[in-house]
């Protein structure tokens, strides 16, 4: 497996929050070139916001460019199955009480929100996002299952670019290496909906009901005491195509 760490943060706002990369294409030849994008917002597959090419960490900001509402770059990818990753450095956000309470509501964080309700004043949030693409190049092979070791990731157990619409994707939740029990999976394909919620092993079929672009998406919310903030939220992100589809437009 390739792995192209990009530590990366991105702009945030509260109406276009959610961070994932895209790749064009996803099914690229062995040895070329893809653009990688790195897209902020809840308007799937689009990006609502570029990421600040400033803020990156990793790669110098010249390696990046702001072209629309995305922030783009090429990577030169390998035979066979591959991840490319992003995550943010920590940043702090502090929301009013009763919008604090809709997002942890809409999240399915059910265990930050029965805390929440018992003392419903505290609100400082710090939050991360690690964000990762599945490519292939030519054939496929057994790379899609490795972790990568992220703080929390969404790890494949079968090929998503392999599972057709009507089929299920089996998928493992990971919190520090643990599979992480009783979290919500959202699915975008691009509709955005509920794909259900992982079991004590934190796993879950995942149905695909359409061919193209499809990211999960899940958060892990930890209540904690702190000078700073009073939870802590670590988010995941897993796109692919799903087989079926025309090369995919990034905008």
């Amino acid at each position: 497996m390739r792995l192209l760490l990009l530590p990366l943060l991105s702009v945030l706002t509260l109406n276009a929050h959610d961070l994932y990369l895209m790749a064009k294409p996803f099914r690229p030849a062995p040895g070329s070139t893809i653009l990688l994008s790195a897209h902020t917002g809840d308007s799937f597959p689009d990006s609502e916001q570029a990421v600040d090419p400033t803020r990156l960490t990793s790669l110098p900001a010249a390696d990046w460019r702001i072209l629309g509402r995305a922030t783009h770059s090429t990577v030169t990818v390998q035979p066979g199955s591959q991840y490319f990753a992003a995550s943010t450095q920590p940043r702090y956000l502090e929301m009013q009480p009763i919008p604090f309470r809709a997002y942890l509501a809409e999240e399915g964080l059910t265990q930050a929100l029965a805390r929440f309700d018992a003392n419903p004043v505290k609100s400082r949030e710090k939050y991360a996002k690690f964000a990762k693409t599945y490519v292939v190049a030519g054939t496929p092979t057994d790379a899609f299952r490795r972790p990568l070791g992220l703080k929390i990731e969404i790890v494949p157990l079968a090929d998503p670019a392999s599972v057709t619409p009507g089929g299920h994707l089996p998928v493992q939740v990971l919190y520090e290496g643990k599979p992480l029990a009783d979290a919500q999976l959202l699915i975008a394909s691009p509709a955005s909906r509920i794909a259900g919620r992982t079991n004590a092993q934190g796993k879950l079929d995942v149905p695909i009901t359409a061919a193209g672009p499809t990211r999960l998406h899940v958060i892990h919310m930890l209540a904690v005491q702190q000078p700073t903030h009073d939870w802590e939220s670590y988010w995941a992100s897993l796109t692919f195509e799903a087989p079926g589809a025309t090369v995919s437009q990034i905008r």
